[in-house]
């Protein structure tokens, strides 16, 4: 999650629009979360995020 939420960072920065079904800014904040408040992070709600999440946005990238 820290490597997409960069990745979609500096995508959003250069201005490269997000395909349907991805959204750069919640990559972006699951990234600051995980890095900035890593003491709070519910490891079943990150695996169940990259579980239900990550496959549409592997189609739609």
């Amino acid at each position: 999650m820290m490597k997409l939420g960069e990745a979609a960072n500096r995508l959003s920065r250069l201005g490269v629009p997000a395909p349907d079904g991805v959204e750069w800014a919640l990559a972006v904040a699951n990234r600051n979360f995980i890095i900035h408040q890593y003491d709070e992070i519910n490891r079943e709600l990150t695996r169940l995020t990259l579980s239900r999440d990550l496959p549409a946005w592997m189609v739609s990238l």
